[in-house]
């Protein structure tokens, strides 16, 4: 009987030992248990569309069938929800690539990729266009990878009626996009580790611009320097997972977000009020607290004084505010633009990130009776500002106008200046 053969083959599975394997048994061996996998996918798939036509979910008490098969099964509604979703539409339309599933030649997923594309073809299209385009797919799956398959499956009417083929993907496209509209979603929440988790669901064309631009930080072109700014040697930041990359990446573009182009809400634009000493501030010792409850350093609150839209109440030692400082600590766009074109971005030696991913950084603190005038002003990206405020670096300004930087001992025991290669001038070559 089918259940004891699935039982025997399970003892077999398990006392499988692949050390005494040979490299040529361990690729086989591989193939065989993928086709064998995708083969019970193909069952399971098939045994949950007889049990939602019998009516199995209901009876047990399951809101779905989908509930009830991930229940029974012990999988996750995600991977039960694909089984039942091509239970249904594995017809006499799809026949074909039911059966190259059910004998290992497709996997789940190319099965799920081609079933989905011959059921989306328009109602016009009749079993031989069917039936071509599902062969078309078959063969193509075994030449392309899943994101090839896929492409080439949303274009499988071209195969079919090539002349109307951009009409019909345009409103393939206007409903896609619909739907995609339709399924945006955005959360977050604390962790109540000092980190705090998100997901979200938005339409591909916005996360393509996303991913360009936290990809473009993280480039491999840009190891070195990616490297150096978040602190790292370059085999550490090499040797980071990419996801991990990704998130220090992510940071950095929220810190960078133009708060001046948001709305306005109760008449201010994405504020940020942070209680502190007036102690801390100056001395960058202690903590201050935001109006979201958000606990942080005040070294940081000192740094983000210089370019966040953030209003300090100053305290008292009995916690009571004494002052109430104004987003004025803040250079205006007139002085970013003079800023932008003097130094070129983050002034930071080796660093190369342009102006619009700088913070201007007050010299002299803000905290400290530092004027938010430019001849008190620095281009540092987030990273640089974050280092020079942590006080491992310092900043000034030369007598000739230009913004150096003072290395910590551990680095450069005379603790020379440095600039940034952008301010070197070249002298003539001698005649």
């Amino acid at each position: 009987m089918l259940i004891e053969q699935l039982s025997s083959l399970t003892d077999e599975v398990a006392a499988l030992e692949p050390w005494t394997l040979t490299g040529a048994e361990v690729r086989e061996v591989i193939a065989a248990v993928q086709t064998t996998r995708t083969a019970l996918d193909a069952v399971m798939s098939r045994l949950a569309g007889c049990a939602d036509d019998m009516g199995l979910p209901k009876d047990d008490g399951a809101t779905s069938t989908t509930a009830w098969l991930a229940s029974s099964a012990n999988i996750t509604k995600g991977a039960a929800s694909k089984l039942v979703g091509m239970a249904k539409v594995t017809g006499e339309r799809t026949e074909a690539t039911r059966a190259a599933w059910a004998s290992g030649q497709l996997s789940t997923e190319q099965a799920s990729i081609i079933m989905k594309a011959i059921t989306a073809l328009p109602d016009w299209c009749g079993d031989v266009e069917r039936g071509d385009a599902e062969a078309h797919l078959i063969q193509l799956a075994s030449e392309h990878d899943l994101d090839g398959l896929q492409r080439l499956a949303n274009r499988v009417l071209e195969v079919i009626d090539p002349d109307g083929f951009d009409e019909h993907l345009g409103e393939q496209l206007r409903a896609q996009e619909e739907r995609a509209r339709a399924r945006t979603r955005f959360q977050m929440g604390r962790r109540g580790d000092g980190t705090t988790h998100g997901s979200f669901v938005v339409p591909d064309t916005d996360a393509d611009t996303l991913r360009a631009a936290i990809e473009g930080i993280i480039a491999p072109r840009r190891n070195q320097l990616a490297a150096e700014s978040f602190g790292m040697g370059a085999d550490d930041w090499a040797g980071l997972p990419r996801d991990q990359k990704m998130g220090h990446a992510f940071t950095e573009l929220i810190n960078h977000l133009p708060t001046d182009a948001l709305p306005l809400a109760g008449g201010l634009a994405a504020t940020v009020a942070v209680m502190v000493d007036v102690d801390d501030l100056r001395t960058g010792q202690g903590t201050a607290t935001t109006t979201s409850g958000t606990t942080m350093s005040a070294t940081k609150a000192q740094r983000l004084a210089c370019n966040a839209n953030l209003v300090a109440m100053y305290l008292d030692s009995d916690k009571r505010v004494i002052d109430l400082g104004t987003t004025r600590r803040l250079y205006d766009r007139h002085q970013r633009l003079v800023l932008a074109t003097r130094d070129g971005g983050c002034v930071f030696p080796t660093c190369d990130r342009p102006p619009s991913w700088c913070e201007a950084h007050h010299l002299n603190y803000w905290s400290e009776n530092g004027p938010t005038d430019l001849d008190n002003a620095a281009l540092l990206c987030h990273y640089h500002h974050h280092l020079v405020h942590e006080g491992q670096w310092t900043a000034h300004m030369a007598p000739d106008g230009i913004v150096e930087l003072i290395p910590p001992t551990r680095i450069d025991p005379h603790q020379r200046p440095q600039r940034h290669s952008r301010f070197t001038t070249q002298q003539p070559r001698a005649g």
